[in-house]
């Protein structure tokens, strides 16, 4: 009988390259289809609040470039996109616009095909960068987990940048175990390039790559040595320069980044107990405790020094990125989703030596090993397709569509509605000023701000002709807004969907 070291050796799962091949295809083929499903339903199925900021900055985006609106629709969308503010640079909605423009109409949809694209690009990334620490067993392992977490599955059809964002940062590591191993000025321009690509789109990557960059170089090729290195310079300038640009544009040209610094850093919520309940809470939700208490330990089943703080280095890096932003850590899912692909990378690790000491008959691991990962996928599949087909959101925009008509195109109204009004602009083509929810109240207390309730009613009113209401339970919350709309404005119209009330005709008070 052959030794079983052998048997497991090069690759369990795939020993000959044409099963690799066929395993992947598979894998991606699936991942595929089960992200295609239900593609053309309104995207309101994953933080509509972020997804509509981004519909709405790409439909100004093409209004700008087209005649398919009339002159008040364009004048809308066009002042909608530019009142949508500067949150990171535009690159997925202005690559939809620009798809807009070649399809001559905006469909919804091409937003989310780029996104599923760039997240199963990753999941190539993600391949080749585990393979690299650990081989090709771990990568494919990881490769399961990062396609089929069901979280993931969801979060990766979004008009958000977080696809591209997480595709960008996997493929920065990846580069930098290249520009580790062979730190040649090829590997080293490539490592620099991805890193400011990544950061460029979204910033908040800088978390998950300055630590994991600064740990190989120290532990990896040694402090003096790479220090005294060009290239090391080189890749921190190349990661620096295209966000550097950005904010300096943002900041100090435009202005238009300031707002984004604000509500931000809430530092007294370190000692509150229950934010960290919380935190634990949304790793739970998103990603899997079990699966995260797996992958820190991981970090000691990987051989290499420099891989190994690499990985270390991500680690501290999602620790500092959550206690930055403690606020969103506990209230914002997808503020997890960068974390994915490295809980994926220490699933693949520790599968991977699990494999390689299994006992028994060679066939029989072989067989039930597939058979687990099979299981794996098909019950994660079938639960994304039952999450996506039990929910259907095409009925929304009818009613959104409905509302605008009722109210008038262009007309000045207060809303206490859905995503602060964002539903009723985009499909509506109505620009509410946004009447804050309790919560929202609440989280600017936490800041320090103070509020009145008649100053802000009056700042808010002043001008407009209705209040639209369609968050009954907000306004209820409420007592205070209702007791005032209902004994001193009209009612407008009242449906199962929303309530108005006429600004512009207050009730006359009687005579005391």
């Amino acid at each position: 009988m052959k030794n079983s070291a052998n048997l497991y050796n090069p690759s369990f799962l795939a020993p000959a390259k044409w099963v690799l091949i066929i395993i992947l295809i598979i894998l991606f083929g699936l991942a595929a289809l089960i992200r295609f499903y239900d593609l053309t339903d309104a995207p309101l199925d994953f933080h509509p609040t972020r997804q509509l900021h981004s519909m709405l900055i790409a439909r100004g985006m093409f209004a700008e470039h087209t005649d398919i609106y009339n002159e008040t629709q364009k004048e809308i969308a066009i002042r909608q996109w530019k009142a949508e503010g500067l949150i990171e640079p535009p690159i997925m909605e202005r690559l939809t616009a620009l798809t807009y423009q070649i399809l001559g109409k905006e469909v919804l949809w091409v937003a989310r095909i780029y996104a599923i694209l760039f997240w199963l690009f990753g999941g190539v990334g993600l391949y080749f960068f585990v393979r690299e620490i650990a081989g090709r067993d771990a990568g494919i392992i990881s490769l399961i987990y990062f396609l089929f977490l069901p979280y993931a599955a969801l979060a990766s059809r979004v008009f958000q940048p977080d696809p591209l964002l997480v595709t960008a940062i996997i493929w920065s590591w990846w580069a930098a175990i290249k520009w580790y191993r062979n730190p040649t000025w090829k590997w080293t321009i490539t490592a620099g390039l991805l890193a400011g690509f990544s950061i460029f789109v979204k910033s908040t990557a800088v978390y998950f790559l300055l630590i994991a960059y600064f740990g190989i170089v120290v532990f990896g090729r040694g402090f003096k040595e790479a220090i005294k290195d060009k290239r090391t310079w080189l890749l921190a300038v190349l990661a620096i320069v295209p966000y550097a640009c950005f904010h300096i544009y943002g900041v100090y040209i435009t202005g238009l980044l300031t707002s984004q610094f604000s509500l931000r850093f809430f530092p007294q919520l370190w000692l509150q107990p229950a934010f960290y309940l919380q935190w634990e809470g949304m790793i739970n939700g998103t990603i899997g405790l079990v699966w995260f208490l797996i992958a820190i330990l991981a970090m000691f089943l990987i051989d290499d020094k420099g891989h190994r703080a690499l990985y270390a280095g991500v680690l501290v890096g999602y620790f500092l990125y959550g206690m930055t932003f403690s606020h969103h850590i506990t209230t914002h899912d997808y503020y997890q989703l960068p974390l994915i692909p490295l809980i994926a990378a220490g699933i693949g690790i520790a599968t991977g030596s699990l494999l390689k000491v299994l006992k028994g008959p060679a066939w029989l691991a072989r067989l039930t090993t597939i058979f687990v990962m099979m299981f794996y996928v098909g019950i994660n599949a079938w639960d994304v397709r039952v999450t996506l087909k039990r929910d259907d959101y095409r009925q929304e925009a009818v009613i959104w569509q409905e509302l605008g008509k009722t109210l008038g195109e262009g007309t000045s109204v207060v809303g206490l509605t859905h995503d602060y009004g964002a539903r009723l602009a985009y499909w509506g083509w109505i620009t509410p000023t946004n009447w804050m929810t309790s919560g929202d109240m609440k989280y600017r207390e936490l800041a320090g701000q103070t509020f009145d309730f008649d100053t802000l009613f009056k700042e808010a009113t002043t001008g407009k002709q209705y209040f639209v209401i369609t968050l009954f339970g907000e306004y209820e919350s409420q007592p205070e807004l209702k007791n005032k709309l209902e004994r001193e404005y009209p009612l407008y119209k009242e449906t199962g969907d929303y309530i108005i009330f006429d600004l512009l005709h207050p009730i006359e008070k009687e005579d005391e």
